[in-house]
Protein backbone atom coordinates (compact mmCIF):
# COMPACT_ATOMS: atom_id res chain seq x y z
CA UNK A 1 0.00 0.00 0.00
CA UNK A 2 1.25 3.34 -0.55
CA UNK A 3 0.99 6.43 1.78
CA UNK A 4 -1.15 8.60 -0.86
CA UNK A 5 -3.84 5.70 -1.37
CA UNK A 6 -7.14 7.08 0.01
CA UNK A 7 -8.88 5.41 2.60
CA UNK A 8 -11.50 3.56 0.85
CA UNK A 9 -8.59 2.24 -1.75
CA UNK A 10 -6.40 1.34 0.85
CA UNK A 11 -9.60 -0.91 2.39
CA UNK A 12 -10.74 -2.20 -0.76
CA UNK A 13 -6.77 -3.71 -1.22
CA UNK A 14 -6.83 -4.94 2.39
CA UNK A 15 -10.07 -6.36 2.80
CA UNK A 16 -8.88 -8.72 -0.85
CA UNK A 17 -5.55 -9.44 0.61
CA UNK A 18 -7.53 -10.91 3.64
CA UNK A 19 -9.56 -12.52 1.30
CA UNK A 20 -7.12 -14.28 -0.27
CA UNK A 21 -5.43 -15.15 3.04
CA UNK A 22 -8.38 -16.78 4.57
CA UNK A 23 -9.59 -18.73 1.23
CA UNK A 24 -8.30 -22.27 2.15
CA UNK A 25 -10.26 -23.57 4.89
CA UNK A 26 -7.61 -26.45 6.36
CA UNK A 27 -4.92 -23.14 5.88
CA UNK A 28 -6.73 -21.13 7.99
CA UNK A 29 -6.77 -23.91 10.77
CA UNK A 30 -3.16 -25.10 10.40
CA UNK A 31 -1.85 -21.62 11.52
CA UNK A 32 -4.92 -21.04 13.77
CA UNK A 33 -4.25 -24.08 15.82
CA UNK A 34 -0.93 -23.71 16.34
CA UNK A 35 0.01 -25.02 20.04
CA UNK A 36 1.56 -21.80 20.97
CA UNK A 37 -1.45 -19.60 19.41
CA UNK A 38 -2.89 -19.20 22.92
CA UNK A 39 -5.16 -16.77 24.84
CA UNK A 40 -2.40 -15.98 27.30
CA UNK A 41 -5.27 -15.50 30.40
CA UNK A 42 -7.70 -18.63 29.95
CA UNK A 43 -4.51 -20.35 27.99
CA UNK A 44 -7.41 -21.15 25.44
CA UNK A 45 -6.54 -22.26 21.97
CA UNK A 46 -7.58 -19.38 19.37
CA UNK A 47 -9.25 -21.90 17.05
CA UNK A 48 -12.42 -23.29 17.30
CA UNK A 49 -13.56 -24.78 14.00
CA UNK A 50 -17.40 -24.28 14.77
CA UNK A 51 -17.95 -20.83 15.83
CA UNK A 52 -18.44 -17.33 14.56
CA UNK A 53 -15.81 -15.83 17.07
CA UNK A 54 -12.31 -17.65 15.67
CA UNK A 55 -13.76 -20.44 13.08
CA UNK A 56 -14.89 -21.55 9.82
CA UNK A 57 -18.48 -20.14 10.26
CA UNK A 58 -16.89 -16.49 10.88
CA UNK A 59 -14.70 -16.32 7.92
CA UNK A 60 -17.48 -17.71 5.69
CA UNK A 61 -19.65 -14.63 6.71
CA UNK A 62 -16.93 -12.41 5.08
CA UNK A 63 -17.06 -14.23 1.81
CA UNK A 64 -20.65 -14.15 2.07
CA UNK A 65 -20.37 -10.75 2.08
CA UNK A 66 -18.11 -10.31 -0.47
CA UNK A 67 -20.51 -12.77 -3.06
CA UNK A 68 -22.69 -9.63 -2.98
CA UNK A 69 -20.32 -7.86 -5.46
CA UNK A 70 -17.83 -10.99 -6.54
CA UNK A 71 -19.93 -13.76 -7.39
CA UNK A 72 -16.92 -15.40 -7.22
CA UNK A 73 -16.61 -15.72 -3.68
CA UNK A 74 -19.17 -17.85 -3.49
CA UNK A 75 -17.51 -21.04 -3.99
CA UNK A 76 -15.42 -19.72 -1.58
CA UNK A 77 -17.75 -19.52 1.39
CA UNK A 78 -18.66 -22.61 0.26
CA UNK A 79 -15.59 -24.40 1.04
CA UNK A 80 -16.08 -22.74 4.51
CA UNK A 81 -19.34 -24.32 4.86
CA UNK A 82 -18.51 -27.35 3.99
CA UNK A 83 -15.72 -27.35 6.31
CA UNK A 84 -17.80 -26.42 9.25
CA UNK A 85 -20.42 -28.85 8.65
CA UNK A 86 -17.54 -31.13 8.55
CA UNK A 87 -16.94 -30.59 12.19
CA UNK A 88 -20.26 -30.44 12.98
CA UNK A 89 -20.23 -33.84 15.46
CA UNK A 90 -17.33 -32.46 17.02
CA UNK A 91 -18.04 -29.29 18.75
CA UNK A 92 -21.34 -29.60 20.03
CA UNK A 93 -21.86 -26.27 21.81
CA UNK A 94 -24.75 -23.64 22.35
CA UNK A 95 -25.38 -20.00 21.72
CA UNK A 96 -25.45 -17.80 18.84
CA UNK A 97 -21.26 -17.99 18.74
CA UNK A 98 -21.25 -21.72 18.22
CA UNK A 99 -22.22 -24.98 17.42
CA UNK A 100 -24.92 -25.22 14.47
CA UNK A 101 -26.05 -21.65 15.71
CA UNK A 102 -22.82 -20.19 14.09
CA UNK A 103 -23.26 -22.07 11.10
CA UNK A 104 -26.74 -21.03 10.21
CA UNK A 105 -25.69 -17.51 11.08
CA UNK A 106 -23.37 -17.47 7.91
CA UNK A 107 -25.56 -19.87 5.70
CA UNK A 108 -28.67 -17.13 5.93
CA UNK A 109 -26.19 -14.48 4.18
CA UNK A 110 -25.49 -16.78 1.48
CA UNK A 111 -27.98 -15.52 -0.91
CA UNK A 112 -30.19 -18.31 -0.74
CA UNK A 113 -28.49 -21.34 -0.95
CA UNK A 114 -28.64 -24.59 1.08
CA UNK A 115 -32.19 -24.38 1.42
CA UNK A 116 -32.08 -27.76 3.31
CA UNK A 117 -29.38 -27.50 5.51
CA UNK A 118 -30.86 -24.12 6.62
CA UNK A 119 -33.99 -25.83 7.79
CA UNK A 120 -32.63 -28.25 9.56
CA UNK A 121 -30.41 -26.22 11.33
CA UNK A 122 -33.14 -23.71 12.09
CA UNK A 123 -34.97 -26.50 13.30
CA UNK A 124 -31.93 -27.37 15.79
CA UNK A 125 -31.65 -23.82 17.13
CA UNK A 126 -35.30 -24.09 17.49
CA UNK A 127 -35.23 -27.06 19.33
CA UNK A 128 -32.71 -26.09 21.50
CA UNK A 129 -33.95 -22.52 22.37
CA UNK A 130 -36.67 -24.15 23.83
CA UNK A 131 -34.59 -26.60 25.55
CA UNK A 132 -32.60 -23.85 27.32
CA UNK A 133 -36.18 -21.98 28.00
CA UNK A 134 -37.46 -24.96 29.79
CA UNK A 135 -34.48 -24.91 32.13
CA UNK A 136 -34.93 -21.43 32.91
CA UNK A 137 -38.87 -22.01 34.02
CA UNK A 138 -37.23 -24.55 36.32
CA UNK A 139 -34.82 -21.96 37.79
CA UNK A 140 -35.93 -20.95 41.27
CA UNK A 141 -34.47 -18.00 42.87
CA UNK A 142 -34.01 -14.62 42.06
CA UNK A 143 -31.80 -13.31 39.10
CA UNK A 144 -30.38 -14.96 35.90
CA UNK A 145 -27.20 -16.20 34.60
CA UNK A 146 -26.18 -14.24 31.70
CA UNK A 147 -26.63 -17.44 29.97
CA UNK A 148 -30.40 -16.90 30.22
CA UNK A 149 -30.38 -13.27 28.27
CA UNK A 150 -26.83 -12.58 26.50
CA UNK A 151 -26.01 -11.93 23.01
CA UNK A 152 -22.71 -13.67 23.21
CA UNK A 153 -23.52 -17.45 25.22
CA UNK A 154 -27.90 -16.24 25.79
CA UNK A 155 -30.98 -16.67 24.30
CA UNK A 156 -31.16 -12.53 22.94
CA UNK A 157 -28.53 -14.07 20.53
CA UNK A 158 -30.37 -17.01 19.20
CA UNK A 159 -33.37 -15.11 19.33
CA UNK A 160 -32.00 -13.01 16.14
CA UNK A 161 -30.71 -15.69 14.17
CA UNK A 162 -34.79 -16.77 14.43
CA UNK A 163 -35.98 -13.51 13.66
CA UNK A 164 -34.52 -13.96 10.29
CA UNK A 165 -35.69 -18.00 10.15
CA UNK A 166 -39.21 -17.01 10.93
CA UNK A 167 -39.54 -14.79 7.97
CA UNK A 168 -37.45 -17.24 5.47
CA UNK A 169 -39.98 -20.00 3.66
CA UNK A 170 -37.00 -22.20 3.56
CA UNK A 171 -36.31 -22.06 7.56
CA UNK A 172 -39.81 -21.14 9.38
CA UNK A 173 -42.06 -23.65 10.77
CA UNK A 174 -44.03 -24.25 14.08
CA UNK A 175 -40.96 -25.26 16.52
CA UNK A 176 -39.52 -21.82 14.75
CA UNK A 177 -42.25 -19.55 15.33
CA UNK A 178 -42.77 -20.98 18.72
CA UNK A 179 -39.12 -20.85 19.80
CA UNK A 180 -39.14 -17.16 18.53
CA UNK A 181 -42.11 -16.22 20.66
CA UNK A 182 -41.14 -17.58 23.81
CA UNK A 183 -37.78 -15.92 23.77
CA UNK A 184 -39.49 -12.48 23.35
CA UNK A 185 -41.83 -13.39 25.97
CA UNK A 186 -39.42 -14.70 28.31
CA UNK A 187 -37.05 -11.73 27.51
CA UNK A 188 -39.36 -8.94 28.93
CA UNK A 189 -39.53 -11.55 31.86
CA UNK A 190 -36.40 -11.02 32.36
CA UNK A 191 -36.54 -6.73 32.56
CA UNK A 192 -39.44 -7.28 35.13
CA UNK A 193 -38.08 -5.56 38.33
CA UNK A 194 -37.50 -8.29 41.21
CA UNK A 195 -37.03 -7.72 45.23
CA UNK A 196 -33.57 -8.63 46.49
CA UNK A 197 -32.75 -7.92 49.81
CA UNK A 198 -35.70 -5.82 50.67
CA UNK A 199 -34.72 -3.48 47.53
CA UNK A 200 -36.58 -3.37 44.38
CA UNK A 201 -33.97 -3.79 41.34
CA UNK A 202 -33.58 -5.35 37.75
CA UNK A 203 -35.01 -8.62 36.41
CA UNK A 204 -30.86 -9.16 35.32
CA UNK A 205 -29.59 -9.10 38.42
CA UNK A 206 -26.72 -11.81 38.02
CA UNK A 207 -26.24 -12.93 41.55
CA UNK A 208 -23.06 -14.11 43.06
CA UNK A 209 -23.85 -17.97 42.60
CA UNK A 210 -24.17 -17.29 39.09
CA UNK A 211 -21.43 -15.63 37.85
CA UNK A 212 -19.09 -17.02 36.13
CA UNK A 213 -15.34 -16.88 37.64
CA UNK A 214 -14.01 -16.57 40.83
CA UNK A 215 -13.08 -13.46 39.92
CA UNK A 216 -16.39 -12.17 39.33
CA UNK A 217 -17.87 -13.50 42.54
CA UNK A 218 -15.08 -11.38 44.80
CA UNK A 219 -15.36 -8.37 42.64
CA UNK A 220 -19.38 -8.37 43.16
CA UNK A 221 -20.03 -10.16 45.96
CA UNK A 222 -23.84 -9.25 46.25
CA UNK A 223 -24.11 -9.90 42.60
CA UNK A 224 -24.27 -7.08 39.30
CA UNK A 225 -25.68 -5.33 36.36
CA UNK A 226 -24.25 -5.68 33.05
CA UNK A 227 -24.35 -2.76 30.89
CA UNK A 228 -21.57 -4.23 27.84
CA UNK A 229 -23.30 -5.09 24.64
CA UNK A 230 -22.03 -8.55 24.47
CA UNK A 231 -23.05 -9.45 28.04
CA UNK A 232 -25.29 -7.52 29.67
CA UNK A 233 -29.13 -5.59 29.20
CA UNK A 234 -28.16 -3.48 25.69
CA UNK A 235 -28.52 -7.28 23.82
CA UNK A 236 -32.23 -8.21 24.91
CA UNK A 237 -32.56 -4.35 24.36
CA UNK A 238 -31.65 -4.25 21.11
CA UNK A 239 -33.40 -8.16 20.14
CA UNK A 240 -37.21 -7.20 21.45
CA UNK A 241 -36.73 -3.56 19.36
CA UNK A 242 -35.97 -5.29 16.21
CA UNK A 243 -38.71 -8.11 16.51
CA UNK A 244 -41.13 -4.86 17.32
CA UNK A 245 -40.26 -3.22 14.59
CA UNK A 246 -40.49 -6.36 12.68
CA UNK A 247 -44.25 -6.93 13.55
CA UNK A 248 -43.42 -10.12 16.42
CA UNK A 249 -45.17 -8.41 19.24
CA UNK A 250 -45.84 -10.32 22.58
CA UNK A 251 -47.84 -8.99 25.95
CA UNK A 252 -45.26 -6.27 27.52
CA UNK A 253 -42.71 -5.61 24.51
CA UNK A 254 -43.23 -2.18 24.65
CA UNK A 255 -42.82 -1.68 28.32
CA UNK A 256 -39.81 -4.06 28.46
CA UNK A 257 -38.18 -1.81 26.20
CA UNK A 258 -38.76 1.38 28.04
CA UNK A 259 -37.60 -0.08 31.26
CA UNK A 260 -34.25 -1.18 29.96
CA UNK A 261 -34.08 1.99 27.69
CA UNK A 262 -35.11 3.86 30.85
CA UNK A 263 -32.92 1.95 33.22
CA UNK A 264 -29.57 2.65 30.96
CA UNK A 265 -30.58 6.41 30.93
CA UNK A 266 -30.17 6.41 34.37
CA UNK A 267 -26.73 5.14 34.10
CA UNK A 268 -25.39 7.77 31.51
CA UNK A 269 -22.29 8.99 34.00
CA UNK A 270 -20.54 12.74 32.82
CA UNK A 271 -16.86 12.98 33.43
CA UNK A 272 -14.84 15.94 31.96
CA UNK A 273 -14.53 14.02 28.61
CA UNK A 274 -18.24 14.04 28.51
CA UNK A 275 -21.04 11.56 28.62
CA UNK A 276 -20.27 7.16 28.73
CA UNK A 277 -21.77 3.95 30.10
CA UNK A 278 -19.78 1.80 33.11
CA UNK A 279 -19.19 -1.48 32.16
CA UNK A 280 -21.00 -2.94 35.05
CA UNK A 281 -22.42 -1.89 38.24
CA UNK A 282 -22.76 -3.63 41.18
CA UNK A 283 -25.44 -4.42 43.72
CA UNK A 284 -24.42 -1.53 46.14
CA UNK A 285 -24.12 1.11 43.57
CA UNK A 286 -27.52 0.40 41.77
CA UNK A 287 -29.19 0.33 45.41
CA UNK A 288 -26.84 3.79 46.66
CA UNK A 289 -29.34 7.04 46.58
CA UNK A 290 -26.26 8.71 45.08
CA UNK A 291 -24.67 7.14 42.33
CA UNK A 292 -21.24 6.69 41.48
CA UNK A 293 -18.98 8.37 38.97
CA UNK A 294 -15.49 7.42 38.00
CA UNK A 295 -16.83 3.76 37.25
CA UNK A 296 -14.63 1.91 35.11
CA UNK A 297 -15.60 2.10 31.49
CA UNK A 298 -14.57 0.55 27.91
CA UNK A 299 -15.36 2.52 24.43
CA UNK A 300 -15.69 -0.57 22.73
CA UNK A 301 -18.08 -2.47 20.90
CA UNK A 302 -18.18 -5.14 23.87
CA UNK A 303 -18.62 -3.15 26.80
CA UNK A 304 -18.70 0.73 26.90
CA UNK A 305 -20.89 3.72 25.08
CA UNK A 306 -20.20 2.29 21.97
CA UNK A 307 -22.78 -0.82 22.27
CA UNK A 308 -25.14 0.35 24.79
CA UNK A 309 -25.59 3.70 22.64
CA UNK A 310 -25.88 1.32 19.19
CA UNK A 311 -28.86 -0.28 21.32
CA UNK A 312 -30.66 2.45 23.04
CA UNK A 313 -30.50 4.83 19.50
CA UNK A 314 -32.18 1.17 17.92
CA UNK A 315 -34.82 1.66 20.51
CA UNK A 316 -35.51 5.16 20.27
CA UNK A 317 -35.61 4.69 16.51
CA UNK A 318 -38.52 2.08 17.14
CA UNK A 319 -40.60 3.64 19.97
CA UNK A 320 -39.89 7.27 18.36
CA UNK A 321 -38.15 8.28 21.68
CA UNK A 322 -35.85 11.61 20.89
CA UNK A 323 -33.90 11.79 24.40
CA UNK A 324 -33.06 7.88 24.00
CA UNK A 325 -31.60 8.58 20.66
CA UNK A 326 -30.18 11.77 21.87
CA UNK A 327 -28.86 10.35 24.29
CA UNK A 328 -27.18 7.50 21.80
CA UNK A 329 -25.36 10.21 19.39
CA UNK A 330 -23.96 12.37 22.25
CA UNK A 331 -22.16 9.07 23.92
CA UNK A 332 -20.84 8.32 20.68
CA UNK A 333 -19.53 11.95 20.40
CA UNK A 334 -18.16 11.90 23.18
CA UNK A 335 -15.82 8.52 23.03
CA UNK A 336 -14.80 10.33 19.93
CA UNK A 337 -13.44 13.26 21.39
CA UNK A 338 -12.43 11.64 24.52
CA UNK A 339 -8.01 10.76 24.85
CA UNK A 340 -7.80 7.76 22.68
CA UNK A 341 -5.61 6.51 25.56
CA UNK A 342 -8.89 6.41 27.94
CA UNK A 343 -10.61 4.31 25.36
CA UNK A 344 -9.33 0.97 27.04
CA UNK A 345 -9.51 -0.99 23.63
CA UNK A 346 -6.64 -2.21 21.93
CA UNK A 347 -5.95 -3.54 18.11
CA UNK A 348 -7.40 -4.12 14.91
CA UNK A 349 -10.54 -6.74 16.16
CA UNK A 350 -14.12 -6.64 16.66
CA UNK A 351 -14.79 -7.04 20.10
CA UNK A 352 -12.39 -4.83 22.16
CA UNK A 353 -10.77 -3.14 19.62
CA UNK A 354 -11.00 -0.39 16.52
CA UNK A 355 -13.45 -2.11 14.15
CA UNK A 356 -15.81 -2.85 16.60
CA UNK A 357 -16.52 0.87 17.31
CA UNK A 358 -16.04 2.00 13.71
CA UNK A 359 -18.80 -1.04 12.96
CA UNK A 360 -20.57 0.59 15.56
CA UNK A 361 -20.35 4.40 14.27
CA UNK A 362 -21.26 3.08 10.90
CA UNK A 363 -24.45 1.79 12.43
CA UNK A 364 -25.70 4.80 14.02
CA UNK A 365 -24.18 7.16 11.74
CA UNK A 366 -26.00 6.22 9.16
CA UNK A 367 -29.31 5.63 10.72
CA UNK A 368 -29.03 9.28 11.99
CA UNK A 369 -27.61 10.72 8.86
CA UNK A 370 -24.86 11.92 11.51
CA UNK A 371 -21.89 12.97 9.78
CA UNK A 372 -19.70 13.13 12.58
CA UNK A 373 -20.11 9.59 13.54
CA UNK A 374 -19.45 9.32 10.07
CA UNK A 375 -16.39 11.35 9.95
CA UNK A 376 -15.36 9.15 12.94
CA UNK A 377 -15.98 5.55 11.00
CA UNK A 378 -13.69 6.83 8.69
CA UNK A 379 -11.12 7.75 11.30
CA UNK A 380 -11.14 4.80 13.02
CA UNK A 381 -10.65 2.68 9.51
CA UNK A 382 -7.80 4.42 9.59
CA UNK A 383 -6.57 3.27 12.78
CA UNK A 384 -7.74 -0.15 11.54
CA UNK A 385 -5.79 0.30 8.63
CA UNK A 386 -2.57 1.13 9.98
CA UNK A 387 -2.25 -2.27 11.78
CA UNK A 388 -2.23 -4.49 8.50
CA UNK A 389 0.47 -6.52 8.46
CA UNK A 390 1.44 -8.01 5.10
CA UNK A 391 3.79 -10.12 6.92
CA UNK A 392 0.82 -11.61 9.59
CA UNK A 393 -0.95 -14.70 8.01
CA UNK A 394 -4.57 -13.48 7.89
CA UNK A 395 -3.01 -9.63 7.67
CA UNK A 396 -4.59 -8.48 11.02
CA UNK A 397 -3.69 -10.05 14.08
CA UNK A 398 -5.61 -9.65 17.09
CA UNK A 399 -3.81 -8.07 20.16
CA UNK A 400 -4.28 -9.73 23.90
CA UNK A 401 -3.20 -7.59 26.83
CA UNK A 402 -1.54 -9.45 29.59
CA UNK A 403 -1.60 -9.31 32.91
CA UNK A 404 -5.24 -8.26 32.31
CA UNK A 405 -4.51 -5.14 33.95
CA UNK A 406 -0.69 -4.33 32.53
CA UNK A 407 -0.41 -0.85 30.93
CA UNK A 408 1.82 -0.48 28.07
CA UNK A 409 1.74 -1.95 24.35
CA UNK A 410 4.50 -3.94 25.45
CA UNK A 411 2.58 -6.38 27.27
CA UNK A 412 0.13 -7.79 24.46
CA UNK A 413 0.71 -10.83 22.71
CA UNK A 414 -0.28 -10.94 19.00
CA UNK A 415 -2.68 -13.58 17.83
CA UNK A 416 -3.45 -15.06 14.52
CA UNK A 417 -7.15 -15.84 14.85
CA UNK A 418 -9.38 -15.73 11.47
CA UNK A 419 -12.93 -15.50 12.68
CA UNK A 420 -15.46 -12.55 13.39
CA UNK A 421 -14.97 -11.53 16.93
CA UNK A 422 -11.73 -11.44 17.43
CA UNK A 423 -9.82 -12.22 13.74
CA UNK A 424 -8.92 -11.39 10.74
CA UNK A 425 -12.29 -11.82 8.80
CA UNK A 426 -14.15 -9.36 11.33
CA UNK A 427 -12.15 -6.89 10.27
CA UNK A 428 -12.34 -7.17 6.69
CA UNK A 429 -16.20 -7.34 7.28
CA UNK A 430 -15.86 -4.11 9.05
CA UNK A 431 -13.64 -1.87 6.76
CA UNK A 432 -16.85 -3.00 4.12
CA UNK A 433 -18.45 -0.03 5.74
CA UNK A 434 -16.29 2.49 3.86
CA UNK A 435 -15.98 0.79 0.81
CA UNK A 436 -19.75 0.04 0.30
CA UNK A 437 -22.00 3.12 -1.45
CA UNK A 438 -24.17 4.94 1.02
CA UNK A 439 -27.28 2.92 2.00
CA UNK A 440 -26.05 -0.78 0.78
CA UNK A 441 -27.47 -3.11 3.41
CA UNK A 442 -25.45 -5.74 5.11
CA UNK A 443 -26.22 -8.27 7.85
CA UNK A 444 -22.72 -9.94 8.78
CA UNK A 445 -22.99 -7.80 12.19
CA UNK A 446 -26.80 -9.14 13.53
CA UNK A 447 -24.41 -11.71 15.41
CA UNK A 448 -23.21 -8.51 17.48
CA UNK A 449 -26.61 -7.29 18.05
CA UNK A 450 -25.84 -4.32 15.68
CA UNK A 451 -28.44 -5.28 12.94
Amino acid sequence: MTSTMSTVDKATEVVGLVADRLADPMAVAEIASRPDNRDPIYDALMWGPLTLSNGLPGVALLYAELARSEQRWLAVAHRHVQAAGEAMTTQPSRGLHAGPAALLAATQICGGQYPGLRRNLAAWVAADQLTRLEACRAHSGAGVSWETYDVINGLSGTARLLLDAVEDPDETGADVERALDETLRHLVTVTLPIEVDGHRVPGWWVPPQLQVSDRDRADYPRGDFNLGLAHGIPGPLMVLSLALRRGHDVPGLRDAITRVAEWLMGWIRTDEHGTYWPCRVSFAEEIAETRPDGLFTRTAWCYGAPGVASALHHAGVTLDVFSWRAAAIRALRDALSRDEDRWAISGPTICHGYAGLLQVLHRVGSAAGDAELLDGRDRLARKVLDHADEEAPFVFRHLMRYPRTAPGATEFKALDVAGVLEGAAGVACALLSVTDHPGEQRSWDRGLALS
